[in-house]
C-alpha cells in the first residue's frame, strides 16, 4: 500500500468507500457552485478551484440544494474530499505542500467547513450534521492529526495548530 493509500484509509475511508464506484477518470471536480455563501470561510471573495498540485486528488461531491464546496491544492500527494447532503452547506479546503490529507462531510443545512493546511503529513477531517454548525481547523508544520464531529444545531468548534 502506498503512502497515500495508508492515509486515505486510516483518515478517509468512509468517503473512500462511498466514492470507491467511480473511477478517477469519472470523478469531475466541482466548481464553487455558490460563490456568496462560502465568503465566511475565506474572509474575502471566494475565488474558482485553483489546480496547482501534483499527484493530487480533488473529490466534491454534492447532493441537494444551494451547495458551495471548494478545493486549493498546490503541491504534491494532496488528498481533498467534500461531501455534502441537504441544503444551503458551504465547505472549503485549501492544502499547501506534501502528503497533506483532508476530508469535509456535512449533511443538514446551512453548515460551515474550513480546513486550512500548510506543511506536510497533516490530516484533518470535520464531520458535520444538523443546522447552523461552523467548524476551523487550521494546521502548519508537519505530522498534525484532528477530527472534528458536530451533531446537533449551532455548535462552533476551531482547531489550531502549529509547529
Amino acid at each position: 500500500m502506498t503512502r497515500s493509500q495508508r492515509i486515505a484509509h486510516d483518515l478517509l475511508l468512509p468517503a473512500v468507500l462511498l466514492l470507491a464506484t467511480y473511477s478517477h477518470a469519472d470523478l469531475a471536480v466541482a466548481a464553487d457552485l455558490a460563490p456568496s455563501e462560502l465568503s465566511f470561510a475565506s474572509g474575502g471573495s471566494p475565488s474558482l478551484p485553483h489546480f496547482g498540485a501534483q499527484g493530487a486528488l480533488a473529490v466534491v461531491q454534492q447532493s441537494g440544494q444551494d451547495m458551495a464546496g471548494r478545493i486549493v491544492q498546490t503541491g504534491a500527494e494532496l488528498e481533498a474530499y467534500i461531501i455534502q447532503s441537504g441544503y444551503a452547506n458551504s465547505a472549503s479546503i485549501e492544502q499547501i505542500g506534501q502528503g497533506n490529507t483532508a476530508l469535509i462531510s456535512q449533511n443538514g443545512f446551512g453548515n460551515g467547513a474550513l480546513i486550512e493546511q500548510n506543511g506536510s503529513d497533516n490530516r484533518a477531517a470535520i464531520a458535520q450534521q444538523g443546522a447552523s454548525n461552523r467548524a476551523l481547523i487550521e494546521q502548519t508544520g508537519s505530522g498534525h492529526n484532528s477530527n472534528v464531529s458536530q451533531s446537533g444545531q449551532g455548535l462552533t468548534v476551531v482547531v489550531r495548530q502549529y509547529r
